[in-house]
């Protein structure tokens, strides 16, 4: 059993939500998931990632919705901060080392 067993199932449903509308900002962007992992890699990771993120912040902003209205700024925050910490959960290389889980 891990923590993310523990987590509510509204927020493990944002999470997936969150993480469907980055692979499709990826997918809008034409990057591939492969690329993204090959930069995440590298030395400045953290810098990638950080652009990575605002950009995704910036898509979402501008992004309409099903009624072909902006999203809402709840919404907005919430999808980015899932993202956020879902890239954290691939990438675990940059989260701060007092939240490392040995």
């Amino acid at each position: 059993m891990s923590l993310s067993d523990l987590a509510p199932t509204n927020t493990k449903h944002a999470r997936e939500g969150a993480a469907k509308w980055f692979l499709k900002f990826l997918k809008d962007e034409d990057v591939s998931w492969e690329y993204l992992e090959a930069c995440m890699r590298r030395e400045n990771a953290a810098i990638i990632h950080e652009a990575v993120v605002d950009k995704f912040g910036m898509y979402l902003a501008f992004k309409e919705g099903r009624r072909g209205q902006l999203l809402s700024r709840h919404s907005v925050m919430q999808y980015y901060r899932q993202a956020k910490n879902w890239l954290l959960e691939q990438f675990p290389q940059h989260l701060p080392p007092w939240i490392r889980i040995c």
